[in-house]
């Protein structure tokens, strides 16, 4: 049996700014070229993507990535998680379209694409979920005043 050492993967403070930050500029990167001209004839669009105006896509990618973005910065928990879970929500649909996709395809050709998509939805939702249920000043104090 292989011991597991005693490390903990914890980024220092400049790494985890740098880390932290990519996650909610991805869709306000994906909105922002979903709202700009050229994109709507794009043969590589998913099922998905087609159901609704691609400006719709942008302007629900660059409000999730902005919320969370603004939550982050501003270090508002709620916010963060919420644009957090609305942005993985998004891109889980987007991902479903992308696989979707790449399913008929030999050998899952193009497959790097919905995994990226899949792995961005991951990080989101659990980066959401994780700062929904980790307490805040507020938080603490209120269990040590009743607690």
């Amino acid at each position: 049996m292989i011991r597991r050492g005693d490390w903990v993967p914890l980024l220092p403070q400049g790494a985890r700014l740098g880390v932290v930050t990519a996650v909610p500029v991805e869709p306000i990167l994906r909105g922002l070229d979903y709202v700009l001209p050229g994109s709507e004839d794009s043969q590589q669009l998913s099922f998905i993507e087609r159901a609704m105006p691609l400006d719709a896509w942008g302007a629900l990618c660059l409000a999730t990535g902005l919320i969370a973005l603004v939550g982050l910065v501003g270090r508002w928990r709620r916010v963060a998680s919420t644009g957090l879970w609305l942005g993985g929500s998004v891109y889980g649909a987007l991902a479903l379209g992308q696989w979707i996709a790449v399913a008929g395809q030999p050998w899952l050709d193009g497959i790097r694409g919905p995994a990226i998509v899949t792995l961005l939805a991951v990080a989101q939702l659990g980066m959401g979920a994780g700062y929904a249920l980790q307490p805040d000043e507020a938080d603490v104090a209120r269990e040590v005043d009743h607690g």
